[in-house]
C-alpha cells in the first residue's frame, strides 16, 4: 500500500511539473516563435507566400537599401480560387498583390522578381531558392509572418547550408504575447507548433 501511495504521489508530482512546464512554454511561445534577425545588407529580399502584406516590410527593407532586388514566392493555386476565377470572380494571387504593394511603396518593377511555381509549403519555397542560388554564399533577407519566423529560419538553413539566411518578421501583422486571447493568433500558434513537430518527424509538403 505504501508503495502504491508513493507511486501515485510521484505521478501526481510529475503531472503537476509537466503542467507547469507546459504553461510556462505556452506563455513564452510567442516570443520564441517571432525571434527575428536584425536586417543586414543582403543579395536579395525574399518575401514568402502567401500573405501579401508581408510585401510592405519587403518594400521598407528595399527602400532602406538592404538589398537590390525583391523575390516573391509563387504559391500553390487553390482549386476553389481557380473555380471562382473561371466563374468570373477573380482575386489577385499572392505575387500579384505583393507586387502591387511593392510598386505602390516605391519599389521599381525592374527590382521585383518571382521564384518557384505552385509551392505548397516553406520547404517547397526553400527548395526553389536552392535552385535559384545553386552556388556561392548569398545572403538572403527573408520576410515572413511573426509566428512563422523560427520555423522558416530552420527550414531555409537546412535547405541552403551555403547561404546566410536572415529572417525578418512582417511589421504589419500583430502577434501579441497573450496569443491565446487573440482570435487570429491562437489558431496560428497551435498550427505552427504542429508544423514544427511535423517537420522534425521528417514531414514535408513539396
Amino acid at each position: 500500500m505504501q508503495c502504491f501511495k508513493r507511486c501515485v504521489l510521484t505521478l501526481l508530482a510529475l503531472g503537476a511539473f509537466a503542467a507547469a512546464a507546459a504553461a510556462v512554454a505556452a506563455y513564452n511561445v510567442a516570443g520564441w516563435l517571432r525571434a527575428d534577425d536584425p536586417p543586414r545588407r543582403a543579395d536579395a529580399i525574399v518575401v514568402l507566400g502567401d500573405e501579401p502584406t508581408r510585401a510592405l516590410t519587403g518594400a521598407e527593407l528595399y527602400l532602406a537599401r538592404h538589398a537590390p532586388r525583391v523575390l516573391l514566392s509563387k504559391p500553390y493555386r487553390s482549386p476553389r480560387r481557380l473555380l471562382a476565377e473561371r466563374e468570373g470572380v477573380a482575386q489577385p494571387w499572392f505575387e500579384e498583390a505583393a507586387r502591387a504593394l511593392l510598386v505602390r511603396k516605391g519599389v521599381p518593377e525592374s527590382a521585383i522578381e518571382t521564384f518557384g511555381e505552385g509551392m505548397k509549403s516553406t520547404a517547397a519555397e526553400a527548395g526553389a531558392l536552392r535552385e535559384r542560388f545553386p552556388s556561392g554564399a548569398p545572403t538572403l533577407l527573408v520576410v515572413t509572418s511573426p509566428y512563422h519566423v523560427r520555423r522558416a529560419r530552420l527550414i531555409l538553413a537546412d535547405a541552403l547550408p551555403h547561404a546566410r539566411v536572415l529572417v525578418v518578421a512582417s511589421r504589419h501583422e500583430t502577434f501579441p504575447d497573450r496569443w491565446w486571447a487573440d482570435r487570429e493568433a491562437a489558431p496560428q500558434v497551435l498550427l505552427e507548433c504542429a508544423k514544427f513537430v511535423f517537420y522534425f518527424l521528417g514531414g514535408r509538403f513539396l
